[in-house]
């Protein structure tokens, strides 16, 4: 009987619910009604930045968070501190029934190249390797710098200067000085101050520039330059203000932007939550990326409305 059943399942295009099936496994062992089935966020280390950042320790809480919230448990795994090849890390995947898994990158790296996509839902958060390309889910790195230069611009500050590490600014395919050269050269109004943009940034090559082209504020993500401009005897902000592009990072009071690390989190739970709903599997044949915007949050490093 079991047989004919399943053959006229075939037959009709019926297809296994995984989810159900994963509920009623739990519920025959007598384990919570409530749980639908376990996720993990693989960090994906590289070179440059071997170790989880602050910032993405933000965005796993998120992720993790969320998925309790819609009965799923998350796992989270270091693909150089758990020193496990590929095949390695499916088997211990499928031994704790994981069946989607969120891949968290420092930079494009093919450390996770030869991962059997097939057998999981999976995407990444921000920019993981080139091939091959999964759902992403991330920042939106050029409407969010776009919109808080044309705030800086409405606040009255006409020479804005952008300083970054490369690393930095490779790892997010450039969008943050593509979009501050884009907003320069559409006769917005802030200057033509060169980028700063350099593998080493310290003290002596920030006040280089600095000197050089006097910007009214600066934007990056190292708040360190406060501590620069103060060494160099500049009031912050009346002389010079300074915008933190990382404001959730930040060491000292600032204003700057919350890139919204756990929401990043929890829209990459959900998406990869709703791939397992509809029973996806493998490299999607059309990769989508959903785009988070960062927030404008004001601060004692920029002069307020009223004194423009």
């Amino acid at each position: 009987m079991r047989s004919k059943i399943e053959a006229a399942a075939r037959k009709h295009g019926y297809q296994r619910n995984e989810l159900v099936g994963k509920l009623m496994s739990h519920m025959r062992t007598g384990r919570t009604q409530q749980f639908l089935g376990n996720l993990a966020v693989i960090h994906v280390p590289s070179a440059g930045q071997p170790r989880l950042l602050p910032a993405q320790r933000h965005i796993m809480a998120g992720a993790a968070s969320r998925a309790k919230e819609l009965r799923f448990q998350l796992y989270e795994f270091s693909a150089e501190l758990d020193d496990m090849d590929t095949a390695n890390y499916a088997r211990m995947l499928h031994a704790r029934g994981v069946q989607g898994v969120i891949f968290l990158y420092t930079e494009p790296t093919g450390l996770m190249a030869d991962f059997p996509w097939a057998e999981f839902a999976t995407l990444e958060i921000d920019y993981g390797q080139l091939e091959p390309v999964l759902h992403t889910v991330c920042l939106d790195h050029y409407g969010t710098m776009t919109r808080a230069l044309a705030q800086l611009q409405s606040l009255g500050y006409r020479r804005i200067g952008l300083f970054m590490k490369q690393f930095k600014d490779q790892r997010i395919a450039h969008k943050w000085s593509s979009a501050f050269t884009s907003f320069q050269s559409h006769g917005a109004q802030i200057g033509e101050i060169p980028l700063l943009i350099t593998e080493s940034l310290d003290q002596a090559v920030f006040e280089r520039w600095y000197r050089k082209y006097q910007p009214d504020v600066v934007i990056g993500h190292m708040d360190e330059a406060l501590d620069w401009l103060e060494h160099a005897g500049v009031n912050v902000p009346n002389d010079t203000a300074f915008f933190n592009l990382s404001w959730t990072e930040r060491k000292r009071p600032c204003a700057g932007l919350d890139l919204r690390l756990e929401l990043q989190g929890e829209v990459a739970a959900e998406t990869i939550i709703s791939q397992i709903q509809r029973g996806e599997r493998g490299l999607p044949e059309d990769p989508r990326t959903i785009m988070v915007r960062g927030h404008w949050v004001d601060g004692p490093t920029l002069r307020p409305p009223a004194a423009q």
